[in-house]
C-alpha cells in the first residue's frame, strides 16, 4: 500500500512538472515577439464599402491618404463594377483611385480576379449568370488582362493580387476553390507583367499550404475577434508564434508574409448600420486597435494592412467619435 502511496505521489508530482513546463512554454510563447524593425503599415480600401456606410468615397480616400498620411493601400477591381454589362468597361474609379495614389507616391497592391474583398466576396456582374463555367473562366482571364494592361505602366503599383482567400470555402458567395485554377490566373498574370504576385488565405482557417505554393508573396487574414450567433463574441487567444510556426510549417519566408487583413473595425454580422455603436465597442475600440497591431508585429511578418478605415472616418464623420481616426494618425506618424 506504502509503495502505491509513494508511485501515485510520484505520478503526481511529474504531472504536476509536465503542467509547469506546458503553461510556462504557452506564456512564453504568447509573449514572444518576433518583431521586425520595418513592419509596414497600410489600410484596405473599398469604393463600394465607403458607400454603404454613406460616405462620399472620393472624400473618405483624400483623407486616408492626406490625414492619416498612409503610404500602402490595398485597392480592388470588382468585376461588376468595371464590367457592369459584357464588352462594356469603366474604369473611371479605379483610374482616380490609382492617380491619386500616384500622385503622392503611395504604393498600391491591386487585387484582381472573379473574388475580390469584401461580402458577398464574388463580385460577379449580373450578365454572367447562367454561363457554362469553362466560359466564365475564359471571360475571367479576359477581365485580368484588361486590368493589368491598363495599369501596368503605373509604377506605383507594387503587387498584383490574384482572388481573395480564393480556397476558403465556408466564406463568401462563390463557386467552389479550385488551386489548378489559380495557378493558370497566376500564370497568366506573370506572363503580362514581371511584378511579384500575392495570394492571400485565412488566418485562422486555411492551411496555406496550398494557396501559398500558388504565388510569389503570400498574405493571410488576422481575424482576433468573432461572433457567432451560438456562442456570441469569440475571442483568439493564439499567440503570435501560431502564425509564425504555419508560415515555417509550410516553408514560407517570413519577410515574404504580411497581414492582408488585420481586423481594425467591429464585427457586425448584421451590417454596421444596423449595429448600436455600443455594440459595435464590443469587438473594436480604440485600445484594441492598437492591440491588433502591436500583435500583427510580433509575428515577425513584413506588414499588415489594417481592415476598417472608411469605419473610422465613418464614426468620425457621422458619429462625431473620432477615437479611432485620431488613434489611427498616431499610429501612422
Amino acid at each position: 500500500m506504502r509503495k502505491l502511496k509513494k508511485k501515485l505521489i510520484e505520478y503526481l508530482i511529474v504531472l504536476f512538472i509536465i503542467v509547469v513546463i506546458i503553461i510556462s512554454a504557452g506564456t512564453v510563447l504568447y509573449f514572444k515577439s518576433f518583431a521586425q524593425d520595418d513592419f509596414k503599415l497600410g489600410v484596405n480600401f473599398s469604393k463600394s464599402y465607403a458607400q454603404y456606410l454613406g460616405l462620399n468615397w472620393q472624400d473618405t480616400y483624400f483623407a486616408i491618404l492626406d490625414d492619416l498620411n498612409v503610404k500602402d493601400v490595398r485597392v480592388a477591381a470588382p468585376w461588376n463594377e468595371i464590367e457592369p454589362v459584357k464588352n462594356y468597361w469603366t474604369f473611371a474609379a479605379l483610374d482616380w483611385q490609382v492617380e491619386q495614389a500616384q500622385k503622392r507616391n503611395v504604393g498600391l497592391t491591386l487585387v484582381l480576379g472573379r473574388r475580390t474583398p469584401h461580402w458577398p466576396e464574388c463580385h460577379d456582374p449580373v450578365w454572367l449568370k447562367d454561363l457554362p463555367e469553362e466560359l466564365v473562366v475564359e471571360r475571367q482571364l479576359i477581365m485580368m488582362q484588361k486590368v493589368i494592361e491598363r495599369y501596368k505602366n503605373y509604377d506605383n503599383i507594387k503587387i498584383w493580387q490574384v482572388e481573395n482567400e480564393p480556397l476558403l470555402n465556408v466564406f463568401g458567395v462563390c463557386p467552389p476553390g479550385d488551386i489548378n485554377l489559380l495557378r493558370k490566373e497566376v500564370s497568366f498574370v506573370k506572363t503580362l507583367d514581371d511584378r511579384p504576385v500575392l495570394t492571400t488565405d485565412s488566418g485562422e482557417l486555411g492551411l496555406w499550404m496550398v494557396a501559398s505554393s500558388a504565388s510569389d508573396l503570400f498574405g493571410t487574414t488576422m481575424y482576433r475577434v468573432t461572433y457567432n450567433e451560438n456562442v456570441g463574441y469569440f475571442y483568439y487567444h493564439l499567440p503570435p508564434a501560431f502564425y509564425r510556426f504555419k508560415a515555417w510549417l509550410v516553408g514560407l519566408d517570413p519577410d515574404k508574409v504580411f497581414v492582408s487583413e488585420l481586423q481594425a473595425e467591429p464585427w457586425a454580422p448584421q451590417g454596421l448600420l444596423s449595429t448600436s455603436l455600443e455594440e459595435q465597442k464590443k469587438s473594436m475600440d480604440a485600445e484594441r486597435l492598437i492591440n491588433h497591431v502591436k500583435y500583427a508585429e510580433r509575428t515577425g511578418f513584413s506588414g499588415a494592412y489594417l481592415w476598417g478605415a472608411e469605419w473610422w472616418y465613418w464614426l468620425d464623420e457621422v458619429k462625431n467619435d473620432p477615437s479611432l481616426w485620431d488613434t489611427a494618425k498616431i499610429m501612422f506618424e
